[in-house]
């Protein structure tokens, strides 16, 4: 596994979504997503044509049901859409991990932040309206997430230099390495995984932090990792 540094552009330009968009869906209902309840805590849908228009999946943004996500448990955690189910599930080396109790309080804040959505058409974290997800840009390294991911930053001359350019803004490369795509790349099976954005999980459940996602659009794969606040 290892990030690659393209010479193309961010294929989306960060931006923060407030509310319900043409290309994103809050808090998504049965009939405008299949997924298991029981395994994925749907936070949106979002339209990856944005990204690639030639593909229309309907990504699921969700948190994954697990007990030890705010223990700190996890590195990377990935669902995918199972086409044999037809809805999205988490993947097998998850599907036996400890769910949340069905009267946890991380569920309760999930649902009272529904209702205040659903009367509302935004979402808050103490008390300030706070964006429903953060789309496209790059990810942000120099955080812990990062180290659930990849060990390779003394390694990558090339990863060495972009975070030597991008922590200095006056950097004469800044302009340009900053706008660069990032992907994350399976070396074993030689897939690239795209990074949609990121979103804080606080005003949904309160369960850890941020929340970086990828996606894997030939494998319909999501992978999760969480920058713990």
């Amino acid at each position: 596994m290892a990030f690659i540094i393209k010479e193309s552009k961010v294929r989306v330009d960060e931006r923060e979504i407030f509310q319900r968009e043409k290309v994103y869906t809050p808090f998504p209902s049965d009939e405008l997503v299949s997924f298991d309840r029981n395994e994925l805590i749907p936070i949106g849908v979002l339209s990856y044509s944005v990204f690639d228009s030639t593909i229309t999946d309907e990504v699921l943004i969700a948190v994954p049901n697990l007990q030890g996500i705010p223990d700190g448990d996890y590195g990377a955690i990935t669902y995918s859409f199972n086409s044999k189910c037809n809805e999205w599930r988490l993947d097998k080396g998850f599907l036996s991990d400890a769910k949340l109790e069905e009267q946890d309080v991380h569920l309760d804040n999930y649902k009272k932040a529904l209702e205040f959505f659903d009367e509302n058409d935004f979402i808050i974290e103490s008390g300030n309206k706070v964006p429903l997800f953060v789309i496209g840009g790059q990810p942000r390294f120099g955080q812990n997430w990062g180290a659930a991911l990849y060990d390779e930053l003394g390694d990558n001359p090339e990863l060495d230099h972009y975070y030597e350019v991008t922590t200095n803004i006056n950097h004469p490369e800044f302009e340009y390495m900053s706008t660069r795509e990032i992907v994350y790349f399976d070396e074993e099976k030689e897939n690239e995984y795209i990074f949609l954005g990121s979103f804080r999980d606080i005003p949904y459940l309160d369960l850890a932090g941020c929340l970086m996602v990828f996606y894997q659009p030939e494998l319909r794969k999501v992978m999760l990792a969480v920058e713990y606040d």
